[in-house]
């Protein structure tokens, strides 16, 4: 009897061994392949803001002063860019803590790729106190020009969600 209780039981975790194994796809990288449409669907609808606005993120606002391409070129820097851009804002602080700046804004090019900071002059990494207010100035390079995704975020409250603004530079 105790024979056929282990050959049944080894049977048994064989089989849930086997399944667990298994898949419907024969992917062996895992994950799961995405089709261009699934992708499009995907998405959700989003609300972006424009410059003039001004939005709370968390216990910090943001209000987009203006977005252009401009002319200067850092002789410095490791990149040489086609295109730079010029992102002004103001930021006021109502947290408690020091809020660095000129970290808190991710940039999305036209092709949905991140930007990297470009030091150009005026560029603002710092902080402002709890309570104050600054303006900043900062700079990213990009291969061509045409819509951006401007995402701010807050570094001093993680649980808050990005403010994204749409401009367009031409």
């Amino acid at each position: 009897m105790k024979k056929k209780i282990f050959i049944l039981a080894t049977a048994l975790l064989a089989a849930t061994s086997l399944t667990a194994c298994s898949s419907n796809n024969n992917d062996t990288q895992g994950g799961t392949k995405v089709s261009k449409s699934a992708q499009k669907k995907a998405q959700p609808k989003i609300n972006y803001y424009k410059i003039g606005d001004t939005v709370k993120v968390g216990k910090v606002e943001y209000t987009l002063k203006s977005a252009k391409a401009v002319s200067e070129r850092n002789e410095f820097a490791d990149t040489k860019p086609k295109n730079v851009i010029k992102i002004v804002y103001h930021v006021k602080n109502d947290s408690k803590k020091d809020l660095p700046i000129g970290t808190d804004l991710n940039v999305y090019g036209p092709s949905n790729t991140k930007l990297k900071n470009y030091p150009i002059n005026n560029n603002t990494l710092d902080s402002v106190a709890a309570g104050k207010e600054a303006n900043v100035t900062t700079g990213f390079g990009t291969k061509k020009l045409g819509t951006f995704e401007l995402q701010f975020k807050s570094l001093v409250d993680f649980e808050s969600k990005a403010a994204k603004f749409k401009v367009t530079i031409k």
